[in-house]
């Protein structure tokens, strides 16, 4: 609950509001984004995504509800709050109109409808689950296979730079919005502009660690260039955090971690460990919050008032994914298979924790529930 007279004492002060939102960021990892950190007023340490997957955590970071499956529920956008121009602009095809992210913006991009691929602009010709829409993707999927492995390429997602470019453009003539602008980077497969081998060849290694064929040395660099993906992303950043008004309410959060090689997993394949839950947190110009954040509290901290679940005073998070969930608060993960320490991941007893556990019951979110075109594009299928 948000306290009694809240919404007086801040009264919407400030006119201007950023959601960024970066995909598979590790709270580990934050610590290479120092441009970001000194801009942001504060960081949490004790910050929790809902899911272990972009689908689950986004009707949290966006709507401030658990998934239900299929993206975003009707009429739940924290866009829809404000009554000021609102510009969206997200790299990832799980969060697109299709889904329902383009709920309450006056100018929404995503890349689905925006034509940035030779496949899309097919698309828009080709219904999809025909016949001719399956031979034309698999023509697209075996001319980039084919075109990697004799050239360079271009990064895998729509980079940073443009984002922020467009972004800012879009902002510009208006004295009071709302924007929300995800990146892509550092998701797999990692390609940094500064890697020591060709974005290729990068791609490549990347996709044979991830699918578990990797050798000790294509790990160790597949480790280099995930790092060198959040201090590139960081200075990307860096240029979006001095264009915009100090005033600016920002929230700054990944939609879930990522693993890398810890027991020979990799990427995000739906466990229920910290290394995924974890998420990096930070806030300027913003309320309060208390020692535990979950990402279903973005809408309510971004607007200082009641949306959906969240609150501004939370002692335990909660996530699920597929038959999987999760109970977090200050000290411990709590799942069905035990709790640990989040400090260590030692195993430690916590019967509150573990009652809420029991408790906590949400409607499930698996993979399945994207469209399967998206999944290939995103690497998942």
């Amino acid at each position: 609950m948000i306290p009694d007279g809240l919404e007086e004492r801040h009264s919407w002060k400030t006119t201007r509001t950023l959601l960024v939102t970066v995909d598979s960021l590790r709270a580990d990892h934050f610590d290479e984004m120092d441009r970001t950190q000194e801009f942001l007023e504060q960081m949490h340490p004790r910050a929790f995504s809902t899911s272990t997957a972009t689908l689950g955590s986004f009707p949290a970071i966006v709507g401030g509800e658990y998934a239900a499956g299929g993206g975003l529920g009707d009429g739940t956008s924290v866009a829809r709050a404000f009554d000021r121009h609102c510009v969206g602009v997200t790299t990832n095809h799980l969060l697109s109109a299709e889904y329902g992210y383009d709920d309450g913006f006056d100018s929404f991009t995503s890349p689905k409808g925006g034509g940035e691929t030779l496949k899309e602009r097919g698309a828009v010709l080709l219904d999809r689950g025909t016949l001719a829409y399956r031979v034309a993707s698999w023509g697209w999927n075996r001319y980039q296979a084919l075109r990697s492995r004799v050239t360079d390429i271009e990064k895998s997602f729509r980079p940073a730079d443009d984002v922020i470019n467009q972004f800012l453009t879009e902002c510009e003539g208006h004295d009071e919005w709302f924007g929300w602008l995800h990146f892509m980077e550092p998701h797999h497969p990692y390609d940094p502009d500064s890697a020591d081998v060709s974005r290729a060849e990068a791609q490549r290694v990347t996709r044979r660690v991830l699918s578990g064929r990797g050798s000790a040395g294509d790990e160790d660099l597949v480790r280099d260039l995930y790092r060198r993906e959040v201090v590139e992303l960081d200075r990307k950043l860096a240029r979006l955090w001095e264009r915009i008004p100090d005033e600016t309410r920002v929230v700054f959060c990944a939609d879930h971690g990522e693993l890398l090689g810890e027991d020979g997993l990799w990427g995000h394949p739906g466990e229920m460990r910290p290394e995924l839950l974890r998420v990096p947190f930070g806030i300027r110009n913003a309320p309060d919050l208390g020692d535990v954040v979950s990402l279903i509290d973005v809408p309510t901290i971004l607007t200082e008032r009641e949306h959906g679940v969240g609150t501004l005073e939370r002692e335990a998070a909660f996530a699920a994914y597929g038959e999987q969930k999760a109970a977090m608060n200050n000290e411990h993960l709590a799942t069905n298979d035990g709790t640990v320490r989040l400090s260590d991941g030692d195993p430690a007893t916590d019967p509150a924790l573990e009652r809420q556990l029991e408790r906590f019951d949400p409607e499930y979110v698996v993979k399945e529930d994207a469209l399967q075109e998206d999944l290939e594009d995103l690497g998942y299928a």
